[in-house]
């Protein structure tokens, strides 16, 4: 169940059997990610009609009121779907339904709610930004297959997750970027069989695992450029700031817990991301700072690697207060 809501100024892209669909499951944190992320897709693909689609189980008014005004600007449609936990009903009963956060779902949910929207979908997490064209991703045939992904990380993440989940095939995608059919998905009745596994398995890596072990088999590897995973802590951590890229890529996927949207990002993606920004409905919105023990443990470390000594004493100093006064909350 989902409400849908847009503010129309490009409704004749509805109707355009041309259109590509694209779709987001978010929460409040990635909304502005998301934004930018929309803004990117835009500018660097002029010549396509898009139709973005915006599921989460709620959103802020003054979220709502951002994607109204990027919507009219950019003249594209943003259509935005708010769910109800009663969607999930069905699953609640299982123990470790209860330690997953409604937005670990939404992308399972996605096609099931596509369906008869569109015959394809692009599904995008919100910490990616678009630096290329397309074009090439759109005519991808997927025959019996039911989605186009990426492989993850194949010496680390791969090797673990195909034995963990004893994979019969043995590959793994990292489930950021999907080229979804939507039909084929139906079908095979993937929503079910994913929620059921998440929802009675222990798994390191969640929807990502749930829809591997469903999909193992029936997904069409594709190109790394369509999702380039970007560990930004990485990078950070051994002093780099610049970008460093060793093949051509159109989706740039920040992963881990560094986003190019904080300040304490020291790294040129803050100012690509910065730019893109500046042409959304989020141009005003400050760059998010360091608030939790681990991203100000994180952002010290960063300082001094990049030889910000005195700086990077400060905020250590500043991550063993706020550790310390946890510690006196939790056993008081």
């Amino acid at each position: 169940m989902s409400i849908n809501t847009s503010c129309n100024s490009a409704s004749d892209n509805v109707l355009n059997p041309n259109a590509v669909h694209v779709a987001f499951g978010v929460d409040t944190n990635y909304f502005r990610g998301m934004g930018v992320n929309i803004t990117s897709i835009v500018k660097n693909n002029p010549d396509v009609v898009f139709i973005f689609h915006v599921f989460a189980f709620s959103i802020t008014d003054d979220s709502r009121r951002r994607l109204q005004e990027l919507e009219a600007s950019h003249n594209i449609s943003i259509i935005i779907h708010i769910l109800h936990t009663d969607i999930l009903s069905e699953f609640s009963q299982f123990p470790c339904f209860s330690q997953h956060p409604l937005g670990t779902f939404i992308r399972i949910l996605i096609p099931n709610l596509m369906q008869g929207i569109a015959g394809k979908v692009l599904y995008l997490d919100a910490d990616i930004l678009c630096m290329g064209k397309i074009d090439e991703l759109l005519p991808i045939e997927m025959n019996d297959c039911i989605a186009a992904v990426v492989h993850d990380e194949l010496e680390t993440t791969v090797k673990t997750q195909v034995a963990a989940l004893h994979l019969q095939h043995h590959e793994y995608f990292n489930a950021g970027v999907m080229y979804i059919d939507v039909n084929n998905w139906v079908a095979n009745d993937t929503q079910n069989k994913a929620l059921t596994v998440l929802s009675t398995q222990e798994l390191r890596f969640a929807d990502q695992d749930a829809l591997n072990a469903v999909l193992n088999g029936r997904a069409k590897y594709i190109d790394d450029k369509w999702n380039y995973r970007y560990h930004l802590v990485d990078f950070l951590s051994k002093g780099g700031t610049r970008l460093n890229v060793t093949k051509p890529f159109v989706f740039m996927h920040f992963t881990g817990p560094v986003k190019p949207w904080q300040s304490w990002c020291l790294h040129e993606a803050r100012s690509i991301f910065v730019e893109y920004q500046s042409m959304s409905s989020w141009a005003d919105m400050p760059l998010d700072p360091p608030k939790s023990v681990r991203e100000l443990k994180l952002f010290s470390k960063f300082l001094i690697k990049q030889h910000r000594i005195v700086e990077g004493i400060g905020w250590h100093a500043k991550y063993l207060w706020l550790r310390f006064m946890n510690n006196v909350k939790k056993y008081t």
